[in-house]
């Protein structure tokens, strides 16, 4: 199975880049990729429980929905460790699913995967 990898770094600064990789993400799962997305800088904010109910863009479905299709299909969601310190967001707060990395298990994703895209 070929793998994509996002990286995503805005959250409610920027619905339309918040929800573009979840967008393209639930698309992979329906191709028969395995998407990833890591969320860095902004981005972590929309692995906090109940953030992603704050975060919508009127051309696209709720970022609470596809963010749910994500996880519930398999899709992996990767949170950056030191950008999550930065924020005093701790682990205990992310949704179901959400893993913390650190860089290089990013790289490792990253050098891993057909394609990478950013947001």
């Amino acid at each position: 199975m070929e793998k994509l990898f996002i990286i995503s770094t805005h959250a409610e600064d920027n619905p339309e880049k918040a929800t573009l990789p979840f967008v393209v993400a639930v698309a992979a799962l329906a191709s028969d990729m395995q998407p990833t997305i890591a969320l860095q800088s902004m981005g972590v904010y929309l692995a906090t429980k109940g953030y992603a109910k704050l975060v919508h863009e009127s051309s696209f479905p709720p970022l609470e929905d596809l963010l749910r299709s994500f996880i519930e299909g398999g899709g992996r969601l990767l949170v950056c460790s030191p950008c999550m310190k930065k924020r005093g967001i701790d682990p205990a707060d992310l949704v179901e699913g959400a893993v913390v990395v650190n860089a290089p298990t990013l790289v490792k994703e990253i050098g891993e995967s057909k394609a990478v895209l950013t947001y």
